[in-house]
């Protein structure tokens, strides 16, 4: 094959990468829960002025978290396939282990998060006396990201 075509097919791989995410987005409130924690842990983040390591630290969870959603989904519509939906133990079994890898690395990210911005948790709630209308943008934030996880795509939520 000749260079061009190795190109494509390798371009073409990222296209269906990105796909998979927008599908597992779309029917995944988990992933939409994850999405918005993200993004309060980013804005939390640069508020707090964090380290450079704390800021890798806390992309390599929030990453992890979203690729572990992205192959827990996966699992769990392989399994529907090879099960055509009948009920089976083992089914259950393979898409509650699934789950689970999601969930230990979602408490693993908490700690994390609470490493990081343990100690400054009396910074972040000063931030808040001192600028109320982080308030407001906090809990329009909240607002927002409740609509979007619980009912923006309900139609399509598998989980």
């Amino acid at each position: 094959m000749n260079i061009k075509t190795e190109l494509l097919k390798f371009l073409k791989g990222f296209r269906y990468a990105a796909s998979g995410i927008i599908r597992c987005i779309r029917t995944q409130r988990n992933m939409r829960f994850h999405i918005g924690a993200a993004g309060a842990v980013a804005v939390v983040a640069v508020l707090c002025s964090v380290s450079i390591a704390e800021k890798l630290a806390l992309m390599l969870t929030v990453g992890g978290v979203m690729a572990l959603e992205c192959v827990n989904t996966a699992i769990e519509n392989a399994v529907d396939l090879a099960t055509k939906s009948r009920p089976s133990q083992l089914a259950k079994a393979a898409k509650d282990c699934a789950a689970g890898a999601v969930l230990i690395f979602c408490i693993a990210a908490v700690f994390v998060a609470a490493e990081v911005f343990g100690r400054r948790i009396l910074y972040i709630l000063g931030c808040f006396a001192e600028y109320p209308e982080l308030i407001i943008a906090a809990v329009l934030y909240f607002a927002l990201w409740f609509w979007w996880v619980f009912l923006c795509f309900r139609e399509n939520d598998d989980d």
